[in-house]
């Protein structure tokens, strides 16, 4: 009878780790005697007990349903190292320190025939997008839409080389080896030690050049040492350390900031930097700053100007960081709360490649700020609009919308010019501004993507053209058009992204955090491969500095006992009607004994006030 083929997930467990010492805490396994293990190996069940399913009593089920979790995980010796193989659900049993995170995927490049490959899970770390690409017939990696310049390998299962069928015909790698294997227990540690020499070969990188230019830093006791770098940049304020917005911002919302988690909330500010957050904690706050608060206690809210919250973030994720060490061809990039670390050889290649597409900008410095409120805010409409008004033949295009009839809004770009050019067919070359305030914007991918959609429905959607031709026709209201529309006749465009910010101009690509650097280049080369010239300029930003602002005028409060009930109103004398409630104060507040007087922002509309848990307050003298 042939022998059966059998799944195994298999683990490769750091050095220093086995048996005795990689199980979590809590685990529920109990050590079993069996009669084919390997010698040396030990074996753990997982045998809880039995349940009925949710969905039993949710839809009446009257049949008498039970659920049954079984599973094993053997601990096995090759050599010096260790090995944990999985039977069923019983991975997260084992430590996350515990397990080489590239075990599976290392082993499963150096076997796969690279023109055999059958699925790929992979994920471009800057915006997070994930995606899993599958065919129906073995093809190659450039065929699964992996792009080596900007996205990482999670996983990959395909068909194995020729000199390795002897072992198993497909694999699927990630953290875990995944195979099925026709094999007796007795054979198990051999293959193990063969699956280790396949970790720890290099073959791979000629199957696969460039596919670790960027890996992600998943074992926390690698992220531990980096972490504790960051801590220390952070509290020597060595200017290391940046912080961005770990979203997508549109400076046309007058989007504020305020810092949370220490003793109440932040001042409110237009724009964010770490001086506001050193300005927010104090020297003695600083000096007491630990990673736990960090990432569990500080965050970042998304306000308005006058402080309502919005969106909020754990400041960990906030923080941009690089670390060079010394000696390693290798540099460890922190970007949205996960680490990564990067070919030196291949950051060198994306300067270059960025570096040459920089020029000097021909649009005036920014210090176009609106007034909202009173606050002095970032603009971006101001600007463009300023542009359009300062330089003869720009448009402002900003906020227009040339979408296909159904779709969502799509601007063609925030200023448009047309100007000669010898090398253009038309004679005419229009260039498409695409405008940003700050290097901090996350994630500045939505603006290279913008300008590459935009200019690429302009040139294949007719009806797009067109609405953009009359638009352009309307804001030169009644001047000859001829020259601004040549340039669609033959797709004679140019894009150029401008950034608003306060780095010095000369810095070039440099200025750009690294992921920003990658959504740039992929799109660049979509442009460079549509034959269309585009650029990366920086625009100095000659603003007033923006300092923090309280959300309200502070009152002084006391907490009166009404009835049954606490409440919160003003103190006579300061205008307000001493028998409204202020409601949605902050939590310290309304929980404080009656009696006692704090002073607190509170927005005043008529008969009613009211504050919110995120403004700052302050106990009354």
């Amino acid at each position: 009878m042939a022998e059966k083929s059998r799944p195994f997930s298999i683990y490769l467990l750091r050095e220093n780790y086995e048996s005795n010492n990689s199980l979590v805490d809590d685990h529920e396994l109990e050590p079993a005697q069996a009669n084919h293990v390997p010698k040396g190996a030990v074996i753990y069940l997982l045998d809880a007990d039995r349940k009925r399913p949710w969905w039993r009593s949710y839809f009446g089920i009257e049949d008498d349903i039970w659920q049954e979790f079984k599973g094993a995980l053997l601990f096995l010796t090759v050599g010096e190292r260790h090995f944990a193989v999985c039977f069923g659900q019983v991975h997260h049993n084992l430590k996350d320190v515990a397990y080489e995170y590239d075990f599976g995927l290392r082993v499963t490049l150096n076997m796969l025939d690279p023109k055999e490959l059958r699925s790929a899970d992979m994920v471009e770390p800057g915006p997070a997008r994930r995606k899993r690409t599958q065919v129906p017939i073995s093809t190659e990696l450039t065929y699964l839409d992996f792009d080596a310049n900007s996205e990482i390998i999670k996983s990959l299962t395909g068909k194995v080389k020729p000199e390795f069928e002897e072992l198993f015909k497909s694999a699927t790698g990630s953290a875990s080896l995944k195979i099925s294997l026709k094999i007796q227990p007795d054979q198990l540690a051999d293959r193990c030690g063969r699956f280790l020499k396949l970790y720890e070969s290099d073959e791979y990188k000629v199957s696969f050049p460039n596919i670790e230019n960027i890996t992600p830093v998943r074992n926390p006791a690698d992220i531990a040492p980096l972490d504790a770098q960051l801590l220390a940049s952070i509290r020597g304020k060595d200017g290391a350390t940046t912080l961005t917005i770990p979203d997508i911002v549109d400076y046309k919302d007058n989007t504020c900031c305020m810092f949370g988690g220490g003793e109440g909330p932040s001042q409110i500010y237009p724009d964010i930097s770490i001086e506001q957050f050193y300005e927010y904690v104090g020297d003695e706050g600083l000096a007491d700053l630990t990673m736990d608060a960090l990432k569990g206690e500080y965050r970042l809210i998304l306000t308005d100007t006058e402080g309502l919250p919005d969106k909020s973030y754990g400041l960990y994720r906030s923080v941009l960081f690089d670390i060079e060490p010394p000696g390693e061809d290798v540099i460890y990039h922190l970007c949205e709360g996960a680490w990564y670390k990067v070919e030196k050889a291949f950051a060198a290649r994306l300067r270059t490649y960025l570096d040459a597409k920089c020029e000097m900008t021909d649009l005036s410095p920014y210090n176009h700020d609106a007034m909202n409120k009173g606050k002095r805010v970032y603009s971006e409409a101001n600007y463009n609009e300023a542009m359009a008004a300062a330089h003869a033949g720009f448009l402002c295009l900003d906020q227009t919308d040339i979408s296909p009839s159904g779709s969502t809004t799509i601007e063609p770009c925030d200023i448009y010019t047309a100007r000669a050019d010898a090398i253009a067919r038309s004679g005419q070359r229009g260039v498409f501004y695409h405008i940003k305030i700050s290097t901090r914007s996350s994630h500045l991918s939505h603006l290279f993507n913008q300008g590459v959609n935009s200019v690429e429905l302009i040139t294949h959607e007719a009806a797009s053209r067109e609405k953009l031709e009359a638009i352009i026709t309307q804001k030169l209201e009644g001047a000859d058009p001829a020259n601004f529309l040549a340039p669609f006749v033959d797709s004679d465009y140019k894009i150029v992204f401008g950034i608003i910010t306060h780095k010095d101009v000369t810095g070039a690509s440099g200025n750009l955090p690294l992921f920003s650097k990658l959504s740039l280049m992929r799109n660049m080369q979509r442009l460079d491969f549509a034959r269309i010239p585009c650029a990366l300029t920086f625009i100095p930003d000659h603003s007033e500095a923006k300092g923090g602002h309280a959300p309200y005028q502070s009152y002084l409060v006391e907490v009166m006992q009404d009835g049954k009930k606490k409440v919160v109103r003003a103190v006579d004398g300061q205008g307000l009607d001493t028998t409204i409630d202020i409601r949605r104060c902050p939590k310290t507040v309304s929980d404080s004994a009656p009696g006692a007087r704090f002073n607190v922002s509170v927005k005043v509309k008529e008969d009613e006030y009211s504050s919110s848990h995120h403004w700052p307050y302050s106990v009354a003298a």
